[in-house]
């Protein structure tokens, strides 16, 4: 069991409400979106370490943005 302080539980129970499912399964959801997305920014992390890429601050000052 994960205690929650009470604003975030009742925001969690809203949205899955809106959602049409569980609390478990909104918050199974929840979670493996987030591990999708960590392990996406990982590998992002890792392809601009590569040779021959330059990093986001680079691209942005090479093209002004």
């Amino acid at each position: 069991m994960i205690e929650l302080p009470a604003p975030i539980e009742t925001r969690i129970i809203q949205a899955a409400r809106a959602a049409g499912v569980s609390i478990s399964t909104f918050l199974d959801r929840l979670l493996d979106e987030y591990i999708e997305d960590k392990t996406d920014i990982e590998q992002a992390e890792r392809a601009l370490q590569e040779p021959g890429e330059i990093s986001a601050e680079e691209l942005k000052a090479k093209y002004g943005l």
